[in-house]
Order: C-alpha cells, then sequence, then structure tokens
C-alpha cells in the first residue's frame, strides 16, 4: 500500500513553488515534484530520533507489560488505546504484552498509513486497529471508532517543554471521553523540575551588552529599553549537559515545580510559589528546567531527562563506567526531549548565600514561565500573563545571533580592523541584517555610514541605537536595499562593512550574500575601496559524532519490531525533500576529528565569482567509524590572515581527538548515509560545485574505494 503510494508519487508531476534564496534573500520560483510539502512533512516529522532512544523504548515495553498484567490480576481484559501511534511501536509492545485489544491513532496521515505497513510487517494487522484520526475526533460506541472505553493508555504526546504539544487538552479529553474511570495510562505521571543560575554566558543570549575598543573602552552602550526588556517567553532549548561546568553557578538547586497525574483531572493553567533558600551569592539570570516521566503507577520505573549533573542515574553509570573520559556522555542521548533555558525577567536583583527567595512557576496550556522575588512575609501576586518582549529585539533576532553580537573576542577583532582605517573623511557602507558593530565606524570618527538593513525591526533597533548613543542623523543613513543608494554616492564609499549576518542565511555560506550583494554595486565604487571582509573560504572535517548520527540513521529493528518500511519512507522522503548539509549548533553535539582540516573552497571579494566544479581528496587518519563531515566558514577581514572571523573551531583541530566548537553560530553537517569503519588508507572524496548565476553551492561527499593489492 505504502509503497504503491510513493510509486504514484514519485510519478507524479513537477509544480512551480516558491522559495527563499538564502544566498540572495530573494523569492523565487523553483521546480519542485509536486508532492513537495508532502515528502517534506514526512522528513521533519522526527520520529526515527524518538525510536533511536533505547531507555525510552525499553521503559515504554516495561509500563506498558506493568500496565497490562495489572488489569489482568483485577480480573479484567486489557483494552488498549494508543494515542499517536506513529510508527505503531507501542501498539505492537502491548499486544506483545498480552493486550486484548489495541485501537491506534495517528492523524499524521503518511505516519498512519506507515503505521498499517510495519504493523503488517510484524504480523500484528489483525491484532491493531489504526484510526487515522486526532485523539479529540475519535467516537466511542457501537458503530464508533472505539466500540468502547479503553482501560489502558499508552501515548508520547510530549516535547522539551513536556505540554508544547498540547498534552494537557490530549489527556483532558481522554480522561472524559475515551478512558474508563480505572484506566492506567503510562506514563502515569510527570514532573517539572527548576534549577535557578547565575551565568553570564547564557545571559549573552538574551541581553546585548555594550560594545568596547581595543582599549576596553566604551564605543556603544545598550539602550536601556532593551536591557529591561523580559524577553521572549519561548523556551530556549539546548543539550545542557554540553555546557562548559565552570559556564554557570548554581543559586538554587534543582526542586520539583509542577506535576502532573495523567489520570487525574488536568487544570490548563497553574501557578505556585515557593519558598527557597540561596546557596550562593550572584545574580540569578535563568531557569534551568526539564522533566522526569513516571512510567507506571507503582513508581519503580522513571524515565528522567535530567542534565547529567542532576540526573537520577548518574552515579551509578558513573560506578559502571568509571573510566569514562566524558562524564555526561553516560546518561541517555535524545534529542528530541532536551532541556530548556528559561530567562528571568530583567530585575538583577542580587541574592547572598541563606538569602530566602520566592521561585514564582506559572503555566498555560502550553507554555511555561518563571520569576524570582526576594521573599517578603507578604504574600506575592502572581500575574498569569506571560512576559512578552517589547523592546523587538528578541522577536527579530536568534538567540545564537543575540550570542554572536555579544562575543567580545569576534567584536575586538573587527574594531582592531576598523580603527586602523577609519578617520574623520571615511565614508562608509555597511551590508548586513542587525549589525550593531557597523555603528562603530561612527564612533571611531567616521564623517558618515550608509547601513543597508532590510528589516524593518532591525532598521528601528539601529536607528534606537544611534539616538542612545548621540549619533546624528546627518551621519547616519539607514536604507532598506543597496538600489536606495545614488550612483554619487556610491562614489564616495571608502569602506564596505559586512559582519556578515541575513536573516535569510540558514547555512555558513549562505552570508555570501554579502559578496552578491556587494558585486551589484562594484562598478560604481571607488576602485580603491577597502573591503572588510575580503575573503570567505569553505573549510571542513570528517568526524565520528557520538549522537547526532541517529536523527538519520536507519532503525532496521526496534525492541525487536522490523521497521524497514519505515526506514524507506523516511529516507525517500529526506531525498526528495532535503538539502544534504543541514545547520546544527554543534557544541551541544560532540564529536571527534578522523582528519585534518582541509579547504574546500576560498572566494576573494575582490574578484570576479566563476563557475567552479572542485573535486578532492582527503586522508581519513583517524580512528573510528566516518559519520559525517562538518563545514564552516572562516572570513578574512583584511586579507592577511592576521584577523580570522571563524563560524567553526576555536581551537586547532587535533586528529582523535573532540571538537570545541564555536558557541555562537551553526554549523553545516553533512551526515554520510552509510558509517565507514576506518582502516589504513581510507580516503573521502568530496565535490563542490559553485553555481554563481544560480546563487547555490552544491556538496557530495563519498569514501573511496581502497584497492586491493593483487
Amino acid at each position: 500500500m505504502l509503497n504503491n503510494l510513493f510509486r504514484k508519487l514519485t510519478r507524479s508531476m513537477s509544480v512551480f513553488t516558491q522559495e527563499i534564496n538564502p544566498m540572495t534573500g530573494i523569492k523565487e520560483w523553483v521546480l519542485k515534484d509536486e508532492h513537495y510539502d508532502y515528502f517534506q512533512e514526512i522528513a521533519r516529522s522526527a520520529f526515527a530520533d524518538m525510536l533511536h532512544d533505547t531507555e525510552r523504548n525499553q521503559k515504554y515495553f516495561q509500563a506498558i507489560q506493568a500496565a497490562v498484567t495489572k488489569m489482568k490480576a483485577a480480573g479484567k481484559k486489557a483494552h488498549v488505546l494508543d494515542i499517536g501511534t506513529g510508527t505503531g511501536l507501542l501498539s505492537m509492545i502491548a499486544v506483545k504484552s498480552g493486550a486484548d485489544s489495541v485501537i491506534a491513532c495517528e492523524a499524521f496521515r503518511p505516519m498512519s498509513q506507515c503505521a498499517l505497513k510495519v504493523i503488517k510487517d510484524n504480523h500484528f494487522e489483525f491484532d491493531i486497529k489504526v484510526i487515522p484520526k486526532r485523539s479529540t475526533e475519535l467516537t466511542v460506541g457501537e458503530d464508533g471508532d472505539l466500540k468502547h472505553r479503553a482501560n489502558i493508555l499508552v501515548t508520547e504526546v510530549f516535547d522539551t517543554e513536556l505540554i508544547g504539544e498540547g498534552a494537557l487538552s490530549t489527556f483532558r479529553h481522554a480522561q472524559n471521553e475515551l478512558l474508563t474511570d480505572d484506566c492506567i495510562v503510562v506514563p502515569s505521571s510527570a514532573t517539572i523540575y527548576a534549577q535557578v543560575v547565575e551565568s553570564p554566558l547564557i545571559q549573552n543570549w538574551n541581553i546585548l551588552k555594550s560594545i568596547a575598543n581595543s582599549d576596553g573602552e566604551i564605543l556603544l552602550n545598550t539602550p536601556s529599553d532593551l536591557k529591561k526588556c523580559p524577553g521572549s517567553v519561548n523556551l530556549h532549548d539546548v543539550q545542557l549537559s554540553q555546557l562548559p561546568p565552570n559556564s554557570f553557578n548554581t543559586i538554587i538547586s534543582p526542586t520539583p515545580v509542577f506535576h502532573f497525574n495523567w489520570s487525574k483531572p488536568l487544570k490548563f493553567t497553574q501557578s505556585n510559589q515557593k519558598l527557597l533558600k540561596v546557596e550562593r551569592d550572584g545574580v540569578p539570570h535563568a531557569v534551568f528546567v526539564w522533566w522526569d516521566l513516571c512510567m507506571d503507577t507503582e513508581s519503580k520505573i522513571l524515565l528522567s531527562c535530567a542534565p547529567y549533573w542532576a540526573h537520577p542515574d548518574f552515579n551509578q553509570l558513573i560506578k559502571d563506567s568509571p573510566n569514562t573520559e566524558y562524564k555526561q556522555d553516560l546518561i541517555p542521548w535524545r534529542d528530541h526531549w532536551m532541556q530548556a533555558i528559561y530567562y528571568l525577567p530583567q530585575n538583577h536583583i542580587f541574592v547572598q548565600k541563606n538569602d530566602e527567595v520566592t521561585l514564582i512557576s506559572c503555566h498555560d496550556e502550553y507554555s511555561l514561565w518563571f520569576n524570582l522575588k526576594k521573599a517578603t512575609t507578604a504574600h506575592i501576586d502572581i500575574d498569569f500573563v506571560r512576559p512578552m518582549c517589547d523592546c523587538l529585539l528578541h522577536i527579530a533576532y536568534s538567540r545564537t545571533r543575540i550570542g554572536q553580537i555579544n562575543d567580545g573576542k569576534r567584536n575586538k577583532k573587527y574594531i582592531n580592523v576598523l580603527e586602523q582605517l577609519i578617520d574623520s573623511k571615511s565614508i562608509c557602507l555597511s551590508i548586513n541584517d542587525g549589525s550593531f558593530i557597523s555603528l562603530a565606524m561612527l564612533k571611531l570618527g567616521a564623517k558618515h555610514l550608509y547601513c543597508i538593513e532590510s528589516d524593518t525591526i532591525g532598521q528601528n533597533l539601529l536607528r534606537k541605537y544611534a539616538e542612545f548613543n548621540n549619533i546624528g542623523a546627518d551621519r547616519l543613513t539607514i536604507l532598506g536595499k543597496l538600489s536606495d543608494l545614488k550612483i554619487e554616492q556610491l562614489n564616495e564609499i571608502q569602506v564596505v562593512f559586512s559582519e556578515p549576518n541575513f536573516l535569510t542565511s540558514l547555512l555558513p555560506w549562505d552570508n555570501f550574500q554579502y559578496y552578491i550583494l556587494f558585486n551589484s554595486i562594484r562598478e560604481h565604487l571607488p576602485k580603491d575601496v577597502t573591503i572588510i571582509p575580503s575573503k570567505g573560504t569553505i573549510k571542513g572535517v570528517a568526524v565520528e559524532f557520538l549522537d547526532l548520527y541517529k536523527i538519520r540513521a536507519p532503525l532496521g529493528e526496534c525492541e525487536g519490531f522490523i521497521m524497514d518500511k519505515f526506514d524507506k519512507m523516511i529516507d525517500l522522503a529526506s531525498k526528495l525533500s532535503d538539502y544534504p548539509v543541514e545547520p546544527q549548533p554543534l557544541w551541544e553535539y560532540p564529536c571527534k576529528a578522523l582528519s585534518e582540516p582541509f579547504q574546500m573552497f576560498e572566494l576573494n571579494l575582490n574578484n570576479d565569482l566563476s563557475s567552479h566544479d572542485i573535486t578532492n581528496e582527503i586522508d581519513l587518519i583517524g580512528s573510528g567509524k566516518c559519520n559525517g563531515v562538518v563545514l564552516w566558514m572562516d572570513w578574512d577581514l583584511n586579507g592577511n590572515g592576521q584577523n580570522i572571523i571563524s563560524t567553526g573551531p576555536t581551537s586547532k583541530i587535533e586528529v582523535n581527538e573532540r571538537i570545541v566548537w564555536d558557541m555562537h553560530t551553526r554549523q553545516g553537517v553533512y551526515l554520510m548515509p552509510k558509517a565507514k569503519q576506518l582502516i589504513p588508507n581510507t580516503k573521502l572524496r568530496y565535490q563542490i560545485n559553485v553555481r554563481p548565476t544560480e546563487f547555490r553551492i552544491n556538496f557530495e561527499f563519498t569514501f573511496k574505494k581502497i584497492k586491493k593489492s593483487s
């Protein structure tokens, strides 16, 4: 059935669809398969990531077995409802555990069709009824989807925030309409934990700092309203276990703030206050949040999403593997359930050890938020209104970009170069999105600055910065596009500057948009114009990812069930809809180098760009399995190699050692379709195709076959 569907779809017509070219920022008409959106939705579903989570699968298995056994011990038949079945894994576990009937619902049509195929491959097609509906659309009765209410519910409707996918409404509807009063729910309950921390690193992802010159003197101050903004309520999901241990201090240790019993009535809005004692002096900046699932009614099976330092199994795991170099690797890895950072409102209270403070925790149907106040004898009123960004910075820019703007080492390199070039006669042009450092040219004495800023929010923020720092409108011109500049204005420009950064850029080389824009005005600029940066180089390194490869790796089998049809569906959908390189913040995903870093392509902005087809080979000299290649950009500010802005490693790459990646950019990741165990003389062949007329760069990596000696 599923194969026939794919054959039909892949023989379908092609259609033109609109998409933004990240290297130009312009919407283009692109020829795509007419079912492109369908395949993209499948490829983005991330079911494989969950199914690679062995601990999750095994604990669901144990809890389902316990539920079926308990129901039958009470002299009742086990009637199971599986909400959001996905591949049908939990339903098949229920049948294998002895359930008398199993109803599985799945609203995502591609997955419900896949579930039917997977279930049939495992010979459960007569034991499981798959219904392609949302659980809230199910009917109960003689002619309904369920003949009678279920007395066991199994489901996995959680996200990093626990409730962000609508878990509360799903469980409440099921309790009221689909389940018996004595129903056993798997999982049984959940607890959310909060840990209050001080961390300048984390604060750098939320609030903009001042920009200084090379002597440490302030050039640009941050407007007051940006400092006071409560920020966005949206969680910042990260792999907390990968944070450098010295990057935060604990103000309040992990404490439970919410508990949900999935069998009991649930509230869509809740708040609570906890009077807690401060453990060390500091300024609370943020709250780390994660949750645990109690899988069974006896509270014997616990699945924790805690970072390593708070994980209930961590000490035992260390005892079992005392020689593990990176202790954080011992806890189960999962990317579908990460941890979250919630930024506290910017009241910047200083607390001392043994002070009493009140941690305020709130949630609505889908979101959490937090506040911290010094304790008083009076009851603290809790405002259910979610804190919202009123400065627009957190709406316009990602956490990664805000952290990049605050990167002092990076900024110092820019300032060092600009200080050597800028004088009172300088007329400058900045081509960027959201570059506040470009205003530093005026504070360094430039006569005039033209800022090209495509985003209206970015334009308003630049004006706000300029006004707050007493930069007169007579020296600053902010424009939405380059074509707004007159030719006589272009004739006077002496310095063209870019960070480079553009809102449409996803991968590091998408910021070649800077070159494309610069090239469009090149003929009108003076021949001796200075370009910063003057070169851009794409670099790469072959790696072995510890875990990240799982997001694309085939399952084969999962808990003894055949998943071949699911693997084929995801593989086909990915090939038809995905670009082979994807952006990832690799500081969160450990990998070790299996080759020396290599240069793939260099663009000199002083030269014209022509088409390039480059093929080369590199030696894989490390030990282990090569399952990916990491790509990044190095920007040479003045062309002499002395001031490099890198989006890649922050220290020298050593073969067979873990790579330390820049925390304020995303690197490009190419995951190999099949990992290769390295043996002597193994080589990686790469091909890069640069097409300036299409403004696209394509990559391909393959392992070179080793000829056997005769």
